[in-house]
This record gives structure tokens, sequence and C-alpha cells, in this order.
């Protein structure tokens, strides 16, 4: 999950200050614009040899750092930027960024807050709420940091959005259905919906895509299953909504939530009649005008209701998975050439809390022999050693059986079940398609439990699958599973012969059966929506009847 980081509009803009700042500083800013980081980088650093105190091209620096998750040199630029200007708001939201991501989450939280009291710029409380949420897990501070920035930016369009006008009413008519995603590329999204692109029924729906990231040969093959593809980067929100309302479209389709690329207020503008949240965003959006949130009954069981602004709707399972083309098997666990065990994380280091490093750090000392890869996202090996080695320190982690792993692109990073014997999920925030992926590997994950989905979700997918061992509810039944799996070499062994047997008999897999699940659940929403009541919120058996023969309430005004 990619937060919304938002950015000075002179960094999106830079043609329009160009003629007032120094030409080292504006071709920087367009190279940012262009994502040429390491030409921005190379610019904003000349400007601030032309002028050492220019906190503007400070500010800029550490942007650039951002975009290359590089959080100790951000920190240290942004903070420089602030020395020369304490003033200067959008080196305080970098800084808070940062601060966050290399763990010093209570100076950061206080700084975005303090931010977020003087300046009401949507996209910073977007990040604000972001934090909120992973800082803690009560999903009731979650609800409620989304709720402000859902009173302030979305829930005024709504008021004011221009009334919708629906001319074909007809219950049980082929529905128009649109997707919005900044994400439909080579990202964890994508994995999911590529299988419901491909097995979407035509002659129940009819699919459009709003794709707002940039496109790669990922979109291209999911775009073959899309008769309406719409690539809407161009467009700003007012645009995109008249575009969709034009089309038609009866059920819009959220696919990103909070996240960077996400287009929350073309929701806020009303551009469909019914409006549904999934995937993108696993907490509340905090907006009036998303009708529903597509969850099961494993990711929000009965009584999380109070947990999310968004009606929840229940289907059997909420999601499809697709593994990567590229995923070699290593059959058996490398310990057993190696002469020990060794254990991966693969979440990025904002969800790697320093309880969880004290808790690997027991595991390593429980088993003298054993070895920890920690893999974050950071681009570079420099960036990934700064973002966590002092923390790793810090943790007691043995520094000669610790090692930590840049970001590894696709084909590289499906290569880790030929280093790694076990996979380590972290909590409270879990992983989800990293997950996914380590199981698709051979690789065992032990993962914590959790109330709100966003933390459930790798315990939810091990139950689902039936290993159910592999859940903790504690750090000692977390140790004690660890220690379970790695007594047990040969159970390694069967669970790599056996996974991807698992996986394809679960309903992750069906794909089939999740699309015609998804259609059932749109149709339903529609006959909520002709019928002015959310009669139907889930696929029980009544509720399929329901699309078989609509109820005379909802026959054609």
């Amino acid at each position: 999950m990619s937060v919304a980081l938002p950015r000075p509009a002179s960094l999106l803009q830079p043609e329009a200050a160009a003629s007032s700042i120094d030409s080292a500083l504006a071709r920087g800013r367009q190279a940012f614009k262009a994502r040429d980081l390491d030409t921005a980088m190379r610019l904003f650093a000349q400007a601030i040899g032309d002028d050492p105190r220019s906190a503007q091209a400070w500010m800029h620096l550490g942007y650039t750092f951002v975009q290359l998750q590089n959080w100790t040199n951000a920190v240290e630029a942004f903070e420089t930027s602030l020395t020369l200007d304490p003033a200067g708001e959008w080196a305080q939201n970098g800084l808070a960024f940062a601060l966050f991501n290399v763990g010093q989450q209570p100076r950061a939280l206080e700084l975005i807050d303090t931010v977020c009291r003087h300046h009401a710029i949507g996209a910073m409380w977007q990040l604000r709420g972001f934090m909120h949420s992973q800082a803690g897990s009560d999903p009731a501070h979650t609800l409620s940091v989304y709720r402000d920035w859902g009173r302030r930016f979305a829930d005024p369009l709504t008021r004011a959005a221009a009334p919708l006008v629906v001319r074909d009413r007809r219950p049980d008519r082929r529905l128009r259905l649109g997707y919005v995603s900044g994400d439909l590329c080579s990202h964890s999204v994508a994995f999911f919906m590529a299988p419901v692109f491909e097995h979407h029924d035509p002659a129940q729906v009819e699919v459009h895509v709003y794709s707002v990231c940039q496109p790669d040969d990922f979109t291209a093959a999911m775009q073959r299953h899309v008769p309406h593809w719409h690539d809407a980067r161009g467009l700003d929100d007012a645009a995109l909504t008249a575009l969709i309302r034009s089309h038609g479209i009866d059920v819009l389709v959220d696919l990103s939530g909070h996240t960077e690329d996400n287009r929350l207020l073309v929701f806020a503008r009303r551009a469909a009649p019914v409006q549904v949240t999934w995937l993108g965003f696993m907490h509340p959006l905090g907006m009036k005008a998303m009708d529903y949130r597509i969850v099961d009954a494993a990711i929000a069981p009965p009584g999380h209701e109070a947990c999310y602004s968004e009606r929840l709707f229940r289907v059997p399972c909420m999601a499809s998975y697709t593994p990567p083309p590229y995923a070699p098997l290593c059959e058996a666990p490398p310990m057993l050439r190696k002469g020990h065990p060794t254990l991966i994380s693969l979440n990025n280091s904002a969800k790697i809390t320093d309880a969880m490093l004290a808790l690997w750090a027991r595991i390593l000392a429980a088993r003298p022999a054993a070895q920890l890869i920690v893999m974050v996202k950071e681009r570079t090996p420099e960036a990934a050693q700064a973002a966590m080695q002092a923390r790793v320190e810090s943790a007691g982690l043995p520094l000669e059986r610790t090692f930590v792993m840049h970001q590894q692109p696709l084909e590289q990073f499906m290569e880790l079940g030929h280093v790694a014997d076990l996979a380590l999920d972290t909590a409270p925030i879990s992983g989800g398609t990293t997950t996914l992926h380590a199981l698709w590997m051979g690789l065992p994950v032990i993962a914590m439990d959790g109330e709100r989905g966003v933390d459930a979700g790798s315990a939810r997918t091990l139950q689902g699958l039936g290993l159910h061992e592999d859940v903790a509810t504690d750090e000692d039944g977390y140790l004690a599973a660890v220690l379970r799996r790695l007594d047990d070499p040969d159970g390694l062994q069967r669970f790599r012969q056996e996974a991807r047997a698992r996986m394809l008999a679960g309903p992750l897999m069906d794909y089939a059966a999740r699309t015609r699940e998804l259609e059932q659940a749109f149709r339903l929403m529609w006959l909520n929506w002709l019928e002015g009541t959310p009669r139907w919120l889930d696929l029980s058996d009544a509720a399929r009847c329901a699309i078989a023969a609509p109820t005379d309430a909802a026959q054609p005004a």
C-alpha cells in the first residue's frame, strides 16, 4: 500500500515558477516531474551549491530522497530546510513522513498533527490518516482520523454535486461497471484484478476502466480483457467525473483508497449511482459518498460495521490472486544444503515496529544458527542500511546473522524461496500480496492475528488455506510457531511440494467463482439503489434469488 504523499505544487508544475528561481532548481523540478530522480537530485544539489541557504532547494532534495525511499537522507534534507525556514509547511510534511519511515513514530505523528492544524491541504490530511492508522490498531481512532479528512475535503463536494440523472432503471439489464485505479500496472493490486478482468461476463457487465497510472507491460496484458479502457492520467477530478457520468456508469469501483494517485474526489462528486471501494486500501475512507466496501466474513466479521464509514457488503471471498509469471520453485528448503535455517521478512520498513524487531531477536536467540534477512522497500543497499541498521542494532539482533536487503525487482523477489526457509509477517500491520507471493514460493508464513482487516490480512489468508498453526495470537505464540516450523525440516519440504496445489485448490485462485460472486454483489447493490434501501448486504441464498427475480420495488420508475 503506497501512501499518497503530498508534494508541493512547484515540484509538479515547475514551469509556473521557473522565471523566479535559479535555473538549476527549475530544471531539477522539471526532472522530478518527469520522474528522472537521478537528474533531479543532481540539479537540486547544484542549486544548493549555488545557494546553500535555499530552503526550497533543500526541501525539494528531501522529496527526491523520499521518492527514492532514502529516508535518512530525506530527514537530513528536510531538517536543513526547516533550519533555514522554520515555517515551511511542505518541509514539515515531508519530514513527518520520513521520520515515520525510520521508526520515529511519536515525533512524526506530533509533527503531522501540527502541520494539519495550520494548513487545509487535503493530501496532508490523508497522510495524517495513514500515519495514525499505521501507528496503532484502534479501529475507532483509525475511523476518526479518516473522517477528519472526509469532513473537510470530500463531503463538501458531495453536498455541492450536480444531480445525477439515471435514465435506464431496469433491474436486470446489463450493468455498466467502472473501475478507477492508479495501480493497474506492475503493482500488487494488479495481481488481484487481472483474473477479474479476464473472467467478467460480458452478458452481465459492460466493463470500463479509468486508469491513472503510467502504463507498462502488465497494463497492456490486462487491457486486452477490458472492452473500454480509458487512460485518464491527463484529466483532473472534475473532468474525470464528467467523463464517467457521460458513460452512464451504474457501479463505480475504487481500487486505490487513500493511496498514491487515488481519485477519491471523483467519488465525492458522485460520479455514479452506486460507488464501492475494494482491494486497494483496507482502512475506512471517511467519506459519505462511498456507499459500500466489499469484504468477506474473515476480514470483517459481523459486528465490525462500526469500524468503517462505508456499508459493508460481504462476499464469500473478497479477492483473487494471480502469481507472477516468473516464479521458479525451489522444492527443497535451503537449510538442507546450507546447514542452518534462514528466516526472511518481506514487508516494508514502515511496517516493521521496534516490538517486531525485538521479537525476531528472541527467535534468533532461541536458534543460534539461524539467520535473518530483512528485505525492505528502499531501492538501494545504502538506503536500506540507513533505514534499518541502527534499529536492528537497538533491537539486539545479532549483526553477524542479520542482513538488511534493499528492494528487489519482481523476478529476483520471486527467487527468494531459493534463499529462505520461512517468512516472518509483521504486526500490527500485516502483509498482503507479499504473503501470497511467499506462499507461492513455498515459504510458510508465520503471522499474528488482529482485529482490523489491515492487521489480520495474512492471518485470514493462512486460515483460509487451512494453515491455522501458523497464526499466533501473541508474541509467545508467534515465537513457538516459528520454532515449530524450524524444528521440522521434513515438514518444510512437504510444505514446498504442496503449497501451490493448496493455493490452486483454494478460493483465491478460483477466478470464475470469485468474479461471478463479484458481479452478483454489484447486481444486489444496484437493486438496493433502485429500491432506495440497503436490503441486500451479502450473497445469501435469498439475495441470490433476488437477482434471478427482482422485486416489484425494483421495477423501472
